[in-house]
C-alpha cells in the first residue's frame, strides 16, 4: 500500500507539472505566427535563392531545346517535336519561377490574414496559432510538390530530346546535361520547407522528458521512500 501511495503521489506531481503544456502552440518559441512575421523581412531574398534550383533546371532544358535545332534524328522524331517540348517546358518553368521570385510573397499574405484575427482569449490565441501552423505546413507541401513536378517534367523532356537527337551531337550532349540538372530541385529544398521543419522541431522540444528519482513522502503514514517521476519540461 505504501508503494502504491508513493506511486500515485509521483503521478500527481507529474500531472501538475505538465498541465501547462496542454497547448504546445502557445509555449513554442517562436510561435508560428511570430515565425511568419519574422520571415517577412527576408522573404524577397529567400524567394530568389529558393527558386534557383528549379530555374537552373529550366534553363538547361530550354538551352537543350534550342540546341536540338538541326540535331534531331528524323528517324526517331519525324515531326521534330522534341525541341519544341524542351523549349516549352523550360520557358514555362523559368517564367513561373521568375514571376514567383518577384511577386509571390506567401508569408506576407499569411501575416495579413492572421493580423485581422482577434488574439485575446485562449481560444482566439489557439485558433490563430493553429492557422499559422497550417500556413507553414501548406507552404512546405507546396515546395515539395513544385520540386517533384519540376523534376518529372524536366527529366521527361530531357530524356525525349536525348533519345531524339543525333548520336554524339551537341543537342544530345546538352540534353544529357539537362537531364542531370533536373535533379537539382530534389537536392536543394525550398526555404518554406526548412522553416516548417524547424518550427516542428521547436514544438517537439516542448515534450522533452526528464526522468528523476526523488525522495517522496507518503502524506498519510509519513513514510519516506525513493520514487520515480517523469516530468515533461521545456
Amino acid at each position: 500500500m505504501k508503494f502504491i501511495a508513493v506511486l500515485l503521489f509521483a503521478i500527481m506531481t507529474t500531472t501538475v507539472g505538465a498541465q501547462d503544456l496542454t497547448y504546445p502552440e502557445l509555449h513554442v518559441t517562436p510561435r508560428a505566427s511570430e515565425r511568419i512575421r519574422l520571415e517577412i523581412k527576408d522573404e524577397a531574398g529567400h524567394a530568389w535563392a529558393s527558386h534557383m534550383p528549379v530555374q537552373l533546371s529550366a534553363i538547361s532544358t530550354l538551352a537543350a531545346g534550342f540546341m536540338m535545332s538541326g540535331n534531331v534524328d528524323t528517324k526517331r522524331d519525324e515531326k521534330e517535336v522534341s525541341p519544341k517540348i524542351g523549349i516549352a517546358f523550360g520557358a514555362a518553368w523559368l517564367g513561373a519561377t521568375i514571376w514567383a521570385s518577384m511577386k509571390y510573397r506567401p508569408y506576407r499574405r499569411a501575416y495579413s490574414r492572421l493580423r485581422k484575427m482577434k488574439y485575446g482569449s485562449l481560444r482566439e490565441k489557439l485558433t490563430a496559432e493553429r492557422l499559422a501552423e497550417e500556413e507553414l505546413s501548406n507552404l512546405r507541401t507546396m515546395g515539395k510538390r513544385i520540386r517533384w513536378f519540376s523534376f518529372f517534367t524536366n527529366i521527361a523532356a530531357s530524356a525525349f530530346m536525348y533519345g531524339s537527337a543525333k548520336d554524339d551531337s551537341d543537342g544530345q550532349k546538352v540534353s544529357g546535361l539537362a537531364g542531370l540538372m533536373a535533379f537539382a530541385p530534389l537536392i536543394f529544398p525550398y526555404h518554406w520547407e526548412t522553416v516548417a521543419n524547424e518550427q516542428d522541431k521547436y514544438k517537439k522540444k516542448i515534450y522533452a522528458p526528464v526522468a528523476m528519482a526523488p525522495i517522496l513522502m507518503d502524506p498519510t503514514n509519513r513514510y519516506a521512500a525513493t520514487g520515480a517521476s517523469l516530468l515533461w519540461k521545456f
